[in-house]
């Protein structure tokens, strides 16, 4: 007996695809990493190419966090009682260092156009061409 994709729920949908709640918390990340990558293609503005690129970089690192996160684990820190699981410090790491580098670009790239402002304040790609 087959299912017929057409007479099937969202549910039925899930259960089709094998979507787990991993996958699901996914998908609002990727969809700010197209929104960023679209508005980045196709911004008129400096400014507007900033605000892609950060919309992209708290994507990105939304997932990294989603990914090193796991369910029951504690942190490694000594007390008197002892956990079965302990997470990773790494990922944690690479994730506040990747958050610190991000806001050290957009601060750079923000310094960038203030300097830029000053010849062409709308920060038009096509005004500062010429």
């Amino acid at each position: 007996m087959t299912t017929n994709p057409r007479h099937l729920g969202f549910k039925g949908w899930l259960l089709l695809m094998d979507l787990t709640p991993e996958k699901l918390r996914l998908i609002p990340m990727v969809v700010l990493i197209v929104i960023g990558c679209f508005g980045l293609l196709n911004s008129k503005t400096i400014l507007r190419s900033l605000l892609s690129l950060d919309v992209i970089d708290t994507a990105t690192i939304s997932i990294f966090v989603l990914i090193a996160a796991s369910a029951g684990s504690q942190t490694p820190i000594e007390t008197t009682s002892r956990y079965s699981s302990y997470s990773d410090p790494y990922p944690q790491a690479i994730i506040l260092t990747a958050i610190v580098i991000g806001f050290a670009t957009q601060a750079l790239l923000c310094a960038i156009a203030l300097r830029l402002g000053r010849r062409s304040p709308m920060l038009r790609y096509r005004d500062l061409e010429k």
